[in-house]
């Protein structure tokens, strides 16, 4: 058996590779509660870029075009996709309203995830390019949400979302009743974000 130095353990965990983390948040609120769950995953995370939507410097009009297989020259554009290239995992945070994630968050996914760098289609079948990348989702809802709403909503973002570009989901997590909830429950529900993004 071979023998580890003390060197080496202090050496090894820094020669491990560090796993990258992309946190997307879509909410107007910088004291709202889904940038303190953006916050408790970088700090529970190897190493963390949170990326605000709302952020002036982040920002992106919705997507036009003529011809889809024509989307380069923009440069926030480029600016995104090098993110998502270079994160091994990309979490998104987000409240959920009208049944669904806010309208800007959409506009990343409709901006960002195009043809020719998410997916491609081949014999008419789509062909997923960001494969060996996994995603995690916390999202908050006012309502205390039905079990078959978790059960759509994961599989919407599973399967037409990021299995279509290649994407891993590790979990899909709601916060329901978010307005009800005592500061000791919130809190509680930030160690249970802890402890997911740990695994």
């Amino acid at each position: 058996m071979q023998k580890i130095l003390k060197s080496d353990k202090i050496i090894l965990p820094f020669l491990k590779k560090m796993k990258k983390t992309l946190i997307i948040v879509g909410h107007p609120s910088k004291k709202g509660f889904s940038h303190k769950i953006a916050k408790t995953i970088a700090e529970n995370v190897d190493s963390a870029e949170i990326l605000d939507l709302y952020d002036s410097e982040n920002a992106q009009n919705f997507l036009t075009f003529d011809d889809p297989h024509r989307l380069d020259g923009d440069e926030m554009r480029e600016k995104m996709q090098k993110k998502i290239a270079a994160a091994d995992e990309i979490v998104f945070v987000f409240p959920i309203w009208w049944g669904d994630m806010p309208a800007i968050v959409k506009n990343f996914f409709d901006q960002n995830f195009t043809s020719g760098f998410a997916f491609r289609y081949e014999n008419g079948k789509p062909i997923g390019l960001l494969k060996g990348k996994t995603a995690r989702i916390f999202s908050t809802a006012d309502f205390e949400f039905p079990i078959f709403f978790k059960i759509f909503a994961g599989a919407l973002w599973k399967i037409g979302r990021l299995h279509f570009c290649g994407i891993s989901l590790k979990n899909f997590t709601i916060l329901g009743g978010k307005h009800k909830k005592t500061p000791a429950e919130l809190d509680a529900f930030l160690e249970k974000v802890a402890a997911i993004v740990k695994k």
